[in-house]
Protein backbone atom coordinates (compact mmCIF):
# COMPACT_ATOMS: atom_id res chain seq x y z
CA UNK A 1 0.00 0.00 0.00
CA UNK A 2 2.79 2.72 0.75
CA UNK A 3 3.91 2.03 -3.00
CA UNK A 4 0.38 3.00 -4.00
CA UNK A 5 0.33 6.16 -2.00
CA UNK A 6 3.42 6.61 -3.58
CA UNK A 7 3.00 6.31 -6.96
CA UNK A 8 -0.21 8.48 -6.06
CA UNK A 9 1.96 11.35 -4.93
CA UNK A 10 4.36 11.56 -7.53
CA UNK A 11 0.97 11.94 -10.19
CA UNK A 12 -0.04 14.84 -8.02
CA UNK A 13 3.49 16.28 -8.41
CA UNK A 14 2.79 15.54 -12.13
CA UNK A 15 -0.36 17.42 -12.07
CA UNK A 16 1.07 20.37 -9.76
CA UNK A 17 3.96 20.86 -11.82
CA UNK A 18 2.39 21.13 -15.11
CA UNK A 19 -0.44 23.40 -14.10
CA UNK A 20 2.14 25.80 -12.68
CA UNK A 21 4.18 25.42 -15.57
CA UNK A 22 1.13 26.91 -17.81
CA UNK A 23 -0.72 23.71 -18.75
CA UNK A 24 -4.50 24.69 -19.12
CA UNK A 25 -5.61 21.63 -18.11
CA UNK A 26 -4.61 17.94 -16.98
CA UNK A 27 -6.08 14.62 -19.09
CA UNK A 28 -5.89 10.97 -16.93
CA UNK A 29 -4.95 9.09 -19.47
CA UNK A 30 -6.57 6.21 -18.06
CA UNK A 31 -9.16 6.48 -15.18
CA UNK A 32 -9.37 2.55 -15.05
CA UNK A 33 -7.30 -0.30 -16.73
CA UNK A 34 -6.42 -4.31 -15.70
CA UNK A 35 -5.55 -5.30 -12.85
CA UNK A 36 -1.65 -5.63 -14.69
CA UNK A 37 -2.22 -2.48 -16.61
CA UNK A 38 -3.63 -3.34 -19.29
CA UNK A 39 -4.80 -4.25 -21.98
CA UNK A 40 -2.29 -2.19 -24.64
CA UNK A 41 -1.25 -3.43 -27.94
CA UNK A 42 2.35 -2.64 -27.05
CA UNK A 43 2.49 -4.05 -23.87
CA UNK A 44 3.18 -0.43 -22.43
CA UNK A 45 1.40 -1.67 -19.46
CA UNK A 46 0.29 2.11 -17.00
CA UNK A 47 -1.18 2.96 -13.76
CA UNK A 48 -4.49 4.07 -13.15
CA UNK A 49 -7.21 5.52 -10.23
CA UNK A 50 -9.41 2.65 -10.63
CA UNK A 51 -8.68 -1.18 -11.45
CA UNK A 52 -10.95 -3.31 -13.04
CA UNK A 53 -11.20 -6.95 -11.18
CA UNK A 54 -14.04 -8.33 -12.31
CA UNK A 55 -13.41 -12.04 -10.81
CA UNK A 56 -13.37 -10.31 -7.19
CA UNK A 57 -16.85 -9.02 -7.89
CA UNK A 58 -19.55 -10.86 -5.52
CA UNK A 59 -21.74 -11.85 -8.22
CA UNK A 60 -18.84 -12.91 -10.47
CA UNK A 61 -19.05 -16.44 -11.93
CA UNK A 62 -17.06 -18.89 -10.00
CA UNK A 63 -14.27 -20.08 -12.59
CA UNK A 64 -14.22 -16.11 -14.00
CA UNK A 65 -10.66 -16.04 -14.87
CA UNK A 66 -8.45 -12.96 -13.00
CA UNK A 67 -7.11 -12.37 -16.97
CA UNK A 68 -9.53 -11.88 -19.78
CA UNK A 69 -9.45 -13.00 -22.75
CA UNK A 70 -7.92 -10.06 -24.82
CA UNK A 71 -5.31 -9.16 -22.32
CA UNK A 72 -1.61 -10.95 -23.67
CA UNK A 73 1.05 -9.35 -21.83
CA UNK A 74 0.93 -12.15 -19.23
CA UNK A 75 2.51 -11.07 -16.10
CA UNK A 76 5.74 -8.91 -16.74
CA UNK A 77 6.17 -6.91 -13.23
CA UNK A 78 5.47 -10.64 -11.67
CA UNK A 79 1.98 -12.08 -9.77
CA UNK A 80 -0.48 -9.57 -8.94
CA UNK A 81 -0.45 -8.37 -5.41
CA UNK A 82 -4.24 -8.74 -4.77
CA UNK A 83 -4.71 -12.47 -6.39
CA UNK A 84 -3.22 -14.07 -3.31
CA UNK A 85 -5.14 -11.62 -1.01
CA UNK A 86 -8.46 -12.25 1.04
CA UNK A 87 -11.22 -9.16 0.74
CA UNK A 88 -10.59 -8.99 4.55
CA UNK A 89 -6.63 -8.82 3.75
CA UNK A 90 -6.66 -6.40 0.88
CA UNK A 91 -9.76 -4.13 2.98
CA UNK A 92 -7.20 -4.32 5.71
CA UNK A 93 -4.15 -2.69 2.91
CA UNK A 94 -6.62 -0.07 2.18
CA UNK A 95 -8.18 -1.31 -0.80
CA UNK A 96 -12.10 -1.00 0.38
CA UNK A 97 -13.83 -4.35 0.57
CA UNK A 98 -17.08 -2.66 -0.60
CA UNK A 99 -15.70 -1.90 -4.07
CA UNK A 100 -14.27 -4.88 -4.14
CA UNK A 101 -17.55 -6.65 -3.98
CA UNK A 102 -18.35 -4.58 -7.32
CA UNK A 103 -15.16 -6.00 -8.94
CA UNK A 104 -13.10 -2.92 -8.51
CA UNK A 105 -10.16 -1.54 -6.97
CA UNK A 106 -9.62 1.85 -5.69
CA UNK A 107 -5.78 3.08 -5.69
CA UNK A 108 -5.27 6.04 -3.59
CA UNK A 109 -4.45 7.88 -6.69
CA UNK A 110 -7.81 7.87 -7.34
CA UNK A 111 -8.23 10.16 -4.06
CA UNK A 112 -5.59 12.30 -5.14
CA UNK A 113 -7.13 12.78 -8.41
CA UNK A 114 -10.47 13.20 -7.23
CA UNK A 115 -8.99 16.07 -4.20
CA UNK A 116 -8.06 18.35 -7.17
CA UNK A 117 -10.39 18.41 -9.54
CA UNK A 118 -13.44 18.14 -6.86
CA UNK A 119 -11.92 22.10 -6.15
CA UNK A 120 -10.13 23.26 -8.47
CA UNK A 121 -12.78 23.84 -11.19
CA UNK A 122 -12.44 24.11 -14.92
CA UNK A 123 -11.93 27.92 -15.39
CA UNK A 124 -9.80 27.82 -12.28
CA UNK A 125 -6.44 29.88 -13.05
CA UNK A 126 -2.54 28.92 -11.34
CA UNK A 127 -1.12 31.85 -9.43
CA UNK A 128 2.14 32.23 -7.16
CA UNK A 129 2.12 29.43 -4.59
CA UNK A 130 5.57 28.12 -2.82
CA UNK A 131 6.82 26.69 0.32
CA UNK A 132 8.91 29.33 1.04
CA UNK A 133 11.02 28.78 4.28
CA UNK A 134 10.13 26.98 8.06
CA UNK A 135 7.84 28.34 10.44
CA UNK A 136 9.58 30.65 12.69
CA UNK A 137 13.16 30.86 13.68
CA UNK A 138 15.21 31.20 10.12
CA UNK A 139 17.64 28.42 11.75
CA UNK A 140 15.18 26.34 11.52
CA UNK A 141 14.40 24.29 8.39
CA UNK A 142 10.88 22.48 7.22
CA UNK A 143 12.48 18.79 7.78
CA UNK A 144 15.26 19.66 10.62
CA UNK A 145 15.22 21.14 13.37
CA UNK A 146 17.01 23.54 14.91
CA UNK A 147 20.74 22.55 16.23
CA UNK A 148 20.31 19.30 14.21
CA UNK A 149 22.41 18.59 11.18
CA UNK A 150 20.90 15.44 10.05
CA UNK A 151 18.59 15.82 7.26
CA UNK A 152 14.96 14.99 7.61
CA UNK A 153 12.10 13.84 5.75
CA UNK A 154 12.91 10.26 5.53
CA UNK A 155 14.22 7.83 2.67
CA UNK A 156 14.96 9.88 -0.21
CA UNK A 157 13.52 7.94 -3.36
CA UNK A 158 14.61 10.38 -5.84
CA UNK A 159 18.68 9.11 -5.52
CA UNK A 160 18.07 7.59 -8.79
CA UNK A 161 20.03 8.33 -12.52
CA UNK A 162 18.01 10.38 -14.93
CA UNK A 163 16.59 12.55 -12.02
CA UNK A 164 16.87 16.08 -12.84
CA UNK A 165 18.76 18.32 -10.14
CA UNK A 166 17.30 21.27 -9.21
CA UNK A 167 16.74 24.49 -7.08
CA UNK A 168 14.36 25.00 -4.61
CA UNK A 169 14.03 26.36 -1.27
CA UNK A 170 16.09 24.49 1.41
CA UNK A 171 13.85 22.00 3.59
CA UNK A 172 16.53 20.42 5.80
CA UNK A 173 15.58 17.25 4.06
CA UNK A 174 17.40 14.27 2.66
CA UNK A 175 16.68 15.15 -1.02
CA UNK A 176 19.23 18.20 -0.56
CA UNK A 177 21.97 16.06 1.36
CA UNK A 178 24.44 16.14 -0.69
CA UNK A 179 28.22 13.93 -0.21
CA UNK A 180 31.55 15.86 -2.04
CA UNK A 181 32.95 11.75 -1.60
CA UNK A 182 36.43 10.92 -1.91
CA UNK A 183 36.29 10.34 -5.86
CA UNK A 184 35.37 14.37 -5.63
CA UNK A 185 31.73 13.51 -7.12
CA UNK A 186 28.84 14.88 -5.55
CA UNK A 187 27.02 11.67 -4.04
CA UNK A 188 22.99 11.61 -3.06
CA UNK A 189 21.59 8.26 -1.08
CA UNK A 190 18.32 7.48 -0.97
CA UNK A 191 16.17 3.90 -1.52
CA UNK A 192 13.84 3.22 -4.15
CA UNK A 193 10.58 2.02 -3.66
CA UNK A 194 10.64 -1.57 -2.71
CA UNK A 195 13.60 -0.70 -0.02
CA UNK A 196 16.51 -1.29 -1.91
CA UNK A 197 18.98 1.08 -1.44
CA UNK A 198 19.99 3.33 -4.35
CA UNK A 199 22.78 6.27 -5.03
CA UNK A 200 23.64 8.52 -7.81
CA UNK A 201 25.82 11.28 -8.58
CA UNK A 202 25.86 14.73 -10.46
CA UNK A 203 26.30 14.20 -13.99
CA UNK A 204 29.70 16.12 -15.33
CA UNK A 205 27.34 17.87 -18.56
CA UNK A 206 24.15 18.34 -19.12
CA UNK A 207 21.30 16.16 -20.89
CA UNK A 208 20.47 17.06 -24.05
CA UNK A 209 16.57 16.75 -24.04
CA UNK A 210 16.44 18.67 -20.40
CA UNK A 211 19.14 21.04 -20.60
CA UNK A 212 20.46 20.85 -17.60
CA UNK A 213 22.37 18.43 -15.09
CA UNK A 214 20.60 15.20 -13.87
CA UNK A 215 21.52 12.48 -11.97
CA UNK A 216 23.94 9.98 -13.39
CA UNK A 217 25.88 6.77 -12.04
CA UNK A 218 28.65 6.83 -9.75
CA UNK A 219 31.00 4.38 -11.49
CA UNK A 220 34.27 5.82 -12.50
CA UNK A 221 34.59 4.05 -15.05
CA UNK A 222 31.77 5.44 -16.95
CA UNK A 223 32.85 8.04 -17.11
CA UNK A 224 29.56 10.22 -16.90
CA UNK A 225 29.77 11.71 -13.18
CA UNK A 226 31.45 15.07 -12.64
CA UNK A 227 33.94 15.53 -10.12
CA UNK A 228 34.42 18.30 -8.65
CA UNK A 229 36.51 20.54 -6.22
CA UNK A 230 35.19 23.28 -3.64
CA UNK A 231 37.07 26.30 -3.86
CA UNK A 232 36.78 29.48 -1.85
CA UNK A 233 35.64 32.67 -3.45
CA UNK A 234 38.34 35.43 -3.02
CA UNK A 235 36.88 38.15 -0.89
CA UNK A 236 33.38 36.78 -0.61
CA UNK A 237 33.05 35.43 2.71
CA UNK A 238 31.65 31.56 2.89
CA UNK A 239 31.23 31.59 -0.97
CA UNK A 240 32.46 28.88 -3.13
CA UNK A 241 32.94 28.09 -6.49
CA UNK A 242 32.29 24.32 -7.12
CA UNK A 243 35.25 24.06 -9.83
CA UNK A 244 35.18 21.18 -12.26
CA UNK A 245 38.35 19.06 -11.73
CA UNK A 246 38.26 18.59 -15.77
CA UNK A 247 38.03 22.16 -16.60
CA UNK A 248 39.75 24.16 -13.65
CA UNK A 249 37.64 27.22 -15.88
CA UNK A 250 34.26 25.48 -15.28
CA UNK A 251 32.24 25.79 -12.40
CA UNK A 252 28.18 24.68 -11.13
CA UNK A 253 26.15 27.61 -11.86
CA UNK A 254 22.44 28.97 -11.48
CA UNK A 255 20.00 27.97 -15.04
CA UNK A 256 16.79 30.02 -14.21
CA UNK A 257 13.88 28.70 -16.15
CA UNK A 258 12.60 29.91 -19.39
CA UNK A 259 9.31 30.61 -17.87
CA UNK A 260 10.62 32.32 -14.85
CA UNK A 261 9.47 29.00 -12.92
CA UNK A 262 5.49 29.62 -13.47
CA UNK A 263 3.50 29.93 -10.62
CA UNK A 264 6.20 28.48 -8.43
CA UNK A 265 8.55 31.60 -9.01
CA UNK A 266 12.27 31.90 -9.97
CA UNK A 267 12.76 29.76 -6.97
CA UNK A 268 10.70 26.69 -7.89
CA UNK A 269 12.85 24.77 -9.98
CA UNK A 270 15.89 26.81 -11.31
CA UNK A 271 18.16 24.38 -13.12
CA UNK A 272 22.05 23.76 -12.23
CA UNK A 273 24.77 23.57 -15.31
CA UNK A 274 28.24 24.00 -15.73
CA UNK A 275 29.18 27.47 -16.90
CA UNK A 276 32.38 29.71 -16.77
CA UNK A 277 33.50 30.11 -12.96
CA UNK A 278 33.32 34.54 -13.40
CA UNK A 279 29.72 34.14 -14.29
CA UNK A 280 27.67 35.78 -11.17
CA UNK A 281 25.78 33.05 -10.43
CA UNK A 282 28.45 30.01 -9.84
CA UNK A 283 28.93 31.48 -6.49
CA UNK A 284 27.38 28.80 -3.88
CA UNK A 285 27.18 28.28 0.15
CA UNK A 286 28.08 24.16 0.89
CA UNK A 287 27.89 23.50 4.22
CA UNK A 288 29.40 19.79 4.37
CA UNK A 289 27.62 18.96 7.98
CA UNK A 290 24.51 18.87 6.69
CA UNK A 291 25.35 18.54 2.71
CA UNK A 292 23.18 21.38 2.15
CA UNK A 293 24.62 23.09 -1.23
CA UNK A 294 23.09 26.61 -1.24
CA UNK A 295 22.58 29.52 -3.61
CA UNK A 296 21.46 33.25 -3.17
CA UNK A 297 21.36 34.37 -6.86
CA UNK A 298 17.40 34.80 -5.69
CA UNK A 299 18.37 36.35 -2.19
CA UNK A 300 15.94 39.06 -2.39
CA UNK A 301 13.01 35.74 -2.05
CA UNK A 302 15.63 33.64 -0.15
CA UNK A 303 17.50 30.92 -0.76
CA UNK A 304 17.41 27.96 -2.42
CA UNK A 305 19.07 24.30 -2.59
CA UNK A 306 20.57 21.98 -4.84
CA UNK A 307 17.60 19.25 -4.96
CA UNK A 308 17.35 16.41 -6.05
CA UNK A 309 14.11 16.16 -8.61
CA UNK A 310 11.84 18.44 -6.13
CA UNK A 311 10.98 18.84 -2.87
CA UNK A 312 8.96 16.56 -0.17
CA UNK A 313 6.81 19.53 0.50
CA UNK A 314 4.65 20.99 -2.42
CA UNK A 315 2.10 23.42 -2.84
CA UNK A 316 -0.34 24.58 -5.61
CA UNK A 317 -2.32 27.49 -5.36
CA UNK A 318 -5.08 28.30 -8.01
CA UNK A 319 -7.71 31.48 -8.40
CA UNK A 320 -11.19 30.39 -8.07
CA UNK A 321 -13.12 33.11 -7.96
CA UNK A 322 -14.70 32.72 -11.27
CA UNK A 323 -15.77 28.77 -10.77
CA UNK A 324 -16.81 28.84 -7.10
CA UNK A 325 -18.00 31.42 -4.10
CA UNK A 326 -14.19 30.89 -2.87
CA UNK A 327 -11.55 33.20 -4.07
CA UNK A 328 -8.85 30.88 -4.22
CA UNK A 329 -7.67 27.16 -3.34
CA UNK A 330 -4.14 25.46 -2.32
CA UNK A 331 -3.35 22.29 -2.39
CA UNK A 332 -0.27 20.87 -0.60
CA UNK A 333 1.23 17.54 -0.97
CA UNK A 334 4.40 15.93 1.47
CA UNK A 335 5.67 13.21 0.27
CA UNK A 336 8.11 13.28 3.47
CA UNK A 337 7.66 10.33 6.17
CA UNK A 338 7.37 13.27 8.90
CA UNK A 339 5.86 16.51 9.57
CA UNK A 340 6.28 19.64 8.14
CA UNK A 341 6.65 22.91 9.73
CA UNK A 342 6.39 25.31 6.95
CA UNK A 343 5.42 28.68 5.86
Amino acid sequence: LSIAWARAMRNVHTILADLAAGSNGFIEWNLILDSIGGPNHLGNLCDSPVLAVPHRALDAEKDFPAQLGFEHAGHPFGEVHGDNKTREELNAEGSPAKYLDLGVVVQPMYYYVGHITRFIRPGSRAVHGLVGASAGDPEVRTFRPKGQRVAGGGINDLARNGIEVTLWPCEGSTRQEWLLNEQKQLQVFGHDWLGAPTTSCLAKKPDKDFDGLLLTTCNIDENKSGLFEVVPVEGKQSKVHIVSSNNKKSCLVVQPLRNNGGAYGPRGGAQVNVGSCDHPWAGWGFDSSTGEITSSVFDALGEVCLTTGWPFLQVGAFDTSATTAANGAVIVTNEAGEHANYV
